[in-house]
């Protein structure tokens, strides 16, 4: 059994990396950007695994016979390979997230609407997550009209419940359906939101602990350049001063001494101050 299933899971790695290089391998070798890097992977992640949940999602469409809601998935997966068809030709990572977070949102919304305005846990799950991964890939400002949009809905439907207004009732969409479907859909998007955005922010401190390296590779090629400019400076200025005591110079012999001296302080202030620096960055992480 163990084997088999590390055998499934081994053909889901590899259709999951297949697709992934099929759509965004060419952008991630040509962006510069770490942080554009990063939003791509998070975009291609958050509709690819979106693509993957309308699976379970219309097996219970299906089973509750719901066949208002079955109408809303062929959109809902045009939008979806929408925003795949725009991160494989490089559209900016912008305008490609805005156009996922808006497809979820408005896939939801319509949803909601169609059975029976319902605006459950399943729904606010899903508008919650589709504002946060908008923040994170946008801006602030199509991160508030994406919310104003998901109020305006929220106030329509307070209005036509406290109205008791009747509109396109869906029969299929019963609060014991809701029960029914609630628990499975509820661990998957948990699951969801794991991988999606978990990976993100895990890709995010892979990224920042490189940097944090490179810079302290940096950072000590530049001492070791100083520490060997000062100890040529030393081995000039003794080899000076052994001249100076020779020729009986006594005067030039001292000032050698002297800025041997000086230098010598200079190469100890180096090594302080990169141990110093040393310290600090590995008490930072904890």
């Amino acid at each position: 059994m163990a084997r088999k299933a590390k055998y499934r899971w081994a053909i889901a790695g590899k259709l999951y990396n297949a697709v992934e290089k099929a759509v965004i391998g060419t952008a991630l070798r040509k962006s510069a950007d770490s942080r554009e890097h990063q939003n791509i992977k998070l975009i291609f992640d958050y509709v690819f695994f979106h693509i993957l949940l309308i699976l379970p999602e219309i097996f219970f469409t299906l089973y509750y016979q719901n066949t208002t809601q079955l109408l809303l998935y062929p959109f809902f997966l045009l939008m979806c390979l929408l925003c795949m068809a725009m991160l494989k030709k490089r559209v900016p990572t912008q305008t490609t997230g805005a156009v996922a977070a808006l497809s979820t949102l408005s896939f939801s919304i319509m949803s909601s609407f169609l059975n029976n305005q319902d605006i459950s846990l399943l729904y606010a799950i899903i508008w919650i997550l589709s504002i946060f991964f908008c923040y994170l890939t946008t801006n602030l400002t199509t991160t508030l009209l994406l919310g104003s949009l998901l109020c305006g809905y929220l106030g329509l439907a307070a209005f036509i419940k406290s109205s008791h207004l009747v509109l396109f009732p869906s029969p299929a969409y019963t609060t014991e359906n809701i029960y029914g479907a609630a628990p499975v859909l509820t661990a998957l998007f948990i699951l969801f939101i794991i991988r999606v955005l978990g990976r993100h922010y895990h890709n995010i401190m892979i990224l920042e602990q490189r940097r944090t390296m490179q810079q302290q590779k940096q950072h000590s090629a530049l001492i070791r350049q100083n520490l060997t400019k000062q100890f040529i400076l030393v081995k000039g200025l003794s080899r000076s001063g052994k001249t100076r005591y020779l020729e009986g110079d006594l005067e030039l012999l001292e000032a050698c001494f002297t800025e041997i001296e000086k230098q010598c302080e200079t190469a100890i202030g180096l090594l302080q101050h990169s141990n110093l620096e040393e310290g600090t960055n590995k008490k930072a992480p904890q």
